[in-house]
């Protein structure tokens, strides 16, 4: 009886609560204004996995913005919240998560800009991702900082320089795996025009430090990485005749690595450092016709394939880092517009590669043709034929295809395409993809806010030299709206290799010299709807469900992976205060991880408030 007297309480101390606009002057020069939602109720979690809790909940976010002297001096905001879930607010935590993020920015519309940021959450929801379905779920704490300046001055270079840094820990729910993960970033930038040349260069520091779950991967206790990133560049633009310009960049990178697994001990460091050059040159001298010319030198493929594999967070170790690799590429064409809508491409391109103890050297001549002026009131298409050889004389013939379709059928709006190729070179020159892209839509109109829209669309992909390394993703989705009530559905499914990283599961293409136990192959399903009903003035209804299932194969160890999600709230607009009701269930299993599966609801109901504190 006391707890409902004391939400009895709360209900008319927040219905009493006045609302107040003026801003605050703090001495002469500093103004700020303040607002937030509070939120009180009844609250209770249990589950399998975890005691029984209710009882009164209190909650609550805030906005607080000023600034001092003049907001184009300084001008700042401040956003913190506490206990918030998707129960009884717009936040989308399965936890009452709690947090605070700020921002300041100094001299803003100056010569000498520059900003300060920091945010903080705990116990909040987080995701592990795995392709093509929902992501696995985590729960842990995060913080970041970040801090810039420029210099913007008449005459002279401008300059930019910024830091920022972050850092995380999670638990994925359902399991006994931990993750975390610290990034250090420090950028430099600086542009300028000479004697026509519009020049750029720059400067990037990139450091992370990750420890990642390797229950996928069949082993025991955790992957650790470390790496270092550097680079350097610059690059510039000039004018030419003929409507013509010429663009040239240089980049020099050097990326270090250190991999190991808290079971097994070390599994390896590399080094990388990699100089790549590009110029670009193209003439337009008539109307119809632009000429051009390409070239592009890369010294070490190796670091251009495994640096931005390791820096997205990849916890596997690199192979063949004695090999010497390199890449020249030369390419010419033209562009020629044969009569309105009808245009052709032609293009020569040499290549010269050393990889893995051998080299290859060769052409490929490509013609292409194409029509966008819609035929039979619908369809525009192109197509593009390949011609390929090597030293060994060894020929082979591509293909790239392309339609797009637009109609108006009564009030009806559909569009779709479909993408084919056959036999394309990849960056690799012994190494060739195939794969068909499609999608369609519908859509109609029906007035008044009514509406209906369908979607679907798919892409499958190939490579030659690696029998059954074959990706697909297909996905549907469908919505209706209508005056009072609002549907949503949705189902997609994928399938391919991966590798293991502080993000999660993510797809890659067959990359020579990655050893085979590092490889993930996984296939998942996901689908879910969606309601939203408003059958009174002020009262609004929603409801939303997925469920995802996944398997995935490495070291000869299976997992199959499940995640479903429950959710409905009720908000009720009664004058100044809005009565909540909500309730979640969630579950996740991951069978590799040893641990049953867990689930956990939640519900609460009560009432919250926008209030103008100053």
């Amino acid at each position: 009886m006391k707890k409902f007297a004391t939400l009895a309480g709360l209900l008319f101390l927040l219905g009493i609560v006045p609302r107040a606009n003026a801003q605050v002057t703090v001495g002469d020069d500093l103004k700020m204004n303040m607002g937030g939602v509070l939120t009180g109720g009844y609250s209770g979690s249990y589950g399998d996995q975890m005691p029984s809790s209710h009882g009164l909940d209190f909650g609550g976010s805030a906005q607080l913005a000023g600034s001092y002297y003049n907001p184009n001096f300084v001008n700042f905001s401040v956003t913190p919240y506490y206990n918030q879930s998707r129960n009884d607010s717009g936040f989308q935590s399965l936890t009452d998560a709690s947090g605070v993020s700020a921002q300041a920015n100094l001299f803003t519309g100056s010569r000498y800009p520059g900003y300060v940021d920091y945010s903080y959450a705990h116990n909040s929801t987080g995701i592990f991702g795995l392709v093509g379905t929902p992501n696995f779920t985590t729960i842990g704490d995060s913080q970041g900082f970040g801090i810039g300046w420029s210099a913007i001055l008449p005459g002279l270079p401008t300059l930019s320089v910024s830091y920022s840094q972050g850092d995380g820990t999670g638990n994925i729910y359902g399991t006994n795996e931990e993750s975390s993960a610290s990034t250090k970033t420090f950028n430099v930038r600086s542009s300028y025009a000479l004697a026509g040349w519009n020049l750029n260069a720059y400067y990037t520091m990139l450091k992370t430090d990750s420890v990642i779950p390797f229950f996928l991967g069949g082993e025991s206790g955790n992957d650790y990485s470390r790496s270092t990133g550097n680079n350097i560049g610059m690059n510039g633009f000039h004018k030419l005749p003929w409507n013509g310009s010429i663009a040239l960049s240089y980049n020099f990178s050097r990326y270090s690595g250190d991999f190991g697994s808290a079971a097994f001990g070390d599994k390896g460091n590399s080094t990388y450092d990699t100089n790549t050059q590009t110029a670009l040159l193209s003439f337009h001298p008539t109307n119809k016709l632009t000429l051009f010319a390409n070239e592009t030198f890369t010294d070490n493929l190796n670091g251009y394939f495994y640096q931005n594999l390791i820096n997205g967070g990849s916890g596997v170790p690199i192979m063949q880092t004695n090999s010497s690799a390199n890449s020249l590429t030369l390419s010419s064409g033209l562009n020629y517009l044969i009569m309105p809508h009808l245009y052709t491409q032609a293009q020569v391109t040499y290549y010269d590669q050393t990889y893995f103890g051998h080299t290859y050297n060769g052409s490929y001549v490509s013609g292409s043709l194409g029509y966008n002026k819609k035929i039979l009131n619908t369809f525009t298409v192109a197509a593009t034929v390949i011609e390929s050889s090597n030293q060994w004389a060894n020929n082979s013939l591509g293909f790239i295809g392309t339609v797009n379709g637009f109609r108006h059928f009564g009030g009806w709006e559909v569009s779709g395409g479909f993408n084919y190729a056959q036999n394309v070179q990849t960056i690799l020159v012994t190494y060739t993809t195939s794969y068909y892209n499609y999608n369609a839509n519908l859509h109609k109109r029906m007035g008044r806010g009514k509406q209906v829209t369908a979607a679907y669309n798919g892409s499958h992909t190939g490579f030659s030299q690696y029998a059954g390394t074959v990706s697909s993703s297909d996905a549907f989705s469908a919505s209706l709206a209508l005056r009072r009530f609002t549907m949503t559905g949705n189902y997609i499914e994928s399938s391919g290799q991966s590798i293991l990283t502080s993000n999660g599961i993510q797809p890659i293409p067959p990359t020579p010299g990655l050893p085979p136990e590092g490889l993930i192959v996984y296939n998942g399903k996901g689908y879910g709807a969606s309601i939203g009903f408003n059958p009174i003035s002020r009262l609004n209804i929603t409801g939303t469900y997925s469920h995802a299932t996944s398997d995935t194969i490495s070291n000869d160890v299976f997992s199959h992976n499940r995640t479903e999600i429950y959710y409905a709230q009720l908000q009720y607009r009664l004058r100044q205060l809005n009565v909540l009701a909500g309730y979640t269930r969630f579950s996740q299993g991951i069978s590799a991880a040893g641990t049953p599966a867990a689930a956990q609801n939640s519900y609460f109901i009560g009432v919250s408030r926008w209030i103008n504190f100053f």
